[in-house]
């Protein structure tokens, strides 16, 4: 429900889809030492941005899973770094590297609250519409 993590979702699918295929991709999170699964539904979140702006599925272009690893490295498949660290709520990157440049996309949360308010936000704008299935794309005005 986080505004920030789908604008990063949507921005991920943007420059899936502008970049060609010389750019390799990669996801990094760190969550709180508590968390136990790997990558984090974030994570697999932004991985689906990255497959749909190439038109691809997600689960042929997973890769490499590396848990705690100080760095990790781009391949032909999307590959994910996961750390699970002290008290932390969340951090996703997502990079795109050609070998000659780096692009990195990211989002920080500092507060859990973000999620209610996203919530909130959601609830507040569907109030207007009529019934129906939306997303959080429908309520960001995302094409």
């Amino acid at each position: 429900m986080s505004l920030g993590v789908n604008l990063l979702m949507y921005l991920t699918e943007i420059a899936s889809k502008s970049l060609n295929d010389e750019y390799l991709s990669k996801i990094f999170e760190v969550h709180h030492k508590h968390k136990k699964d790997y990558p984090s539904g974030t994570a697999l979140m932004l991985g689906k941005g990255i497959a749909d702006g190439k038109n691809k599925n997600l689960y042929k272009l997973i890769g490499k899973k590396f848990l705690n690893k100080k760095s990790f490295p781009y391949g032909k498949k999307i590959n994910f770094n996961s750390i699970r660290k002290g008290e932390i709520i969340g951090e996703h990157q997502v990079k795109f590297s050609s070998g000659k440049e780096i692009i990195t996309l990211n989002h920080e949360a500092f507060d859990r609250a973000l999620y209610s308010d996203g919530a909130l936000t959601a609830s507040k704008w569907l109030m207007k519409k009529k019934p129906g299935l939306y997303s959080m794309r429908d309520l960001l005005n995302f094409s």
